[in-house]
């Protein structure tokens, strides 16, 4: 299993968009249904940004990917294999 930081920006526009796309991936995340494989750690929205970032354990930042994208995100996605420094 690797760490993944996935860092998601969107504009006004895409709001509605990434606010489904957000509830339908924590519905699967709540009742255990995401893929094997990936688990949902964390889910940071800043204040007043356009911006979100989640904390995965995947089995690989390819399949991560794979499922990420077969959801249709509209907006900019951007995702990193960790570690932890402290």
């Amino acid at each position: 299993m690797v760490s993944v930081i996935v860092v998601h920006t969107w504009d006004d526009s895409q709001r509605r968009a990434f606010d489904k796309f957000a509830n339908d991936l924590l519905g699967l995340a709540k009742g255990g249904k995401l893929p094997q494989g990936l688990q949902l750690k964390e889910v940071f929205l800043a204040k007043g940004k356009n911006l979100a970032v989640c904390r995965w354990e995947a089995d690989s930042l390819d399949h991560l990917l794979q499922v990420a994208s077969s959801m249709k995100p509209t907006w900019k996605i951007e995702a990193y294999e960790v570690s932890q420094a402290y």
